[in-house]
């Protein structure tokens, strides 16, 4: 069966739950403990890696999105699309998404400390969590936001609230993550071209929230 884990397809997905990850690692570093769990967490925690009904899910969604990217296109047609709703991203995340990053990033590129990640989409803007643990106990570290693309095709991630548990932090905590050319509330997560290792690319043309789900535009030509 093939999967995201291929060598020669790095999917969307893997870059926008890099994104996951980026939110949530330096998120964890200006916090503390804090263990009230917010509403939204308590709605889409619901998925159980071990569930087979829940591997099924993921594996329905990467195996449909693995086709769309691998298909040969019309050179006069090259653009499709994809919807996501939560339950079918939180599925994924259960299942796939440590092994995943861990294939093309490494060992050392999943942190220890993150032990779950789910989205959430209230009032058509996008939620995105980690659950942190440590000696001292757990912690949800949260934060709404939007997923934008710039003239370059870069990916990035624009932080509008940031929360541990139910306390709301102010963004300028993202400044820890590093230096960008915008403010500390974006980050750059990364290109928003994937080599599909065949002498096309999949571009990331556009994406938003929209009906409760995160759906993308993109299109597949052959590389320069």
């Amino acid at each position: 069966m093939q999967t995201w884990a291929d060598d020669h397809v790095i999917t969307l997905a893997v870059c926008v739950c890099a994104a996951i990850v980026v939110v949530g690692i330096l998120l964890i570093v200006a916090v503390g403990r804090l263990n009230n769990v917010p509403s939204w967490w308590q709605q889409v925690d619901k998925v159980r890696a071990q569930d087979e009904a829940t591997i099924q899910q993921a594996e329905q969604l990467e195996n449909a999105i693995t086709t769309q990217l691998t298909m040969v296109r019309d050179t006069d047609n090259p653009q499709w699309s994809v919807a996501i709703n939560p339950d079918q991203a939180n599925a994924w995340l259960a299942v796939r998404l440590k092994e995943t990053i861990i294939t093309h990033q490494g060992e050392d590129a999943w942190p220890g400390e993150i032990e779950q990640v789910r989205i959430g989409i209230e009032n058509d803007q996008l939620i995105i969590g980690v659950r942190t643990v440590s000696a001292s106990g757990s912690v949800i570290v949260w934060a709404k936001l939007r997923l934008t693309i710039d003239v370059q095709g870069d990916l990035y991630v624009r932080v509008y609230s940031a929360h541990a548990g139910r306390t709301r932090l102010p963004v300028r905590v993202m400044g820890f993550v590093g230096s960008t050319r915008h403010s500390a509330s974006v980050l750059r997560v990364g290109s928003g071209i994937l080599e599909l290792g065949d002498g096309r690319v999949a571009q990331l043309r556009a994406l938003r929230v929209n009906n409760g789900r995160l759906e993308l535009a993109m299109q597949t030509v052959v590389s320069d």
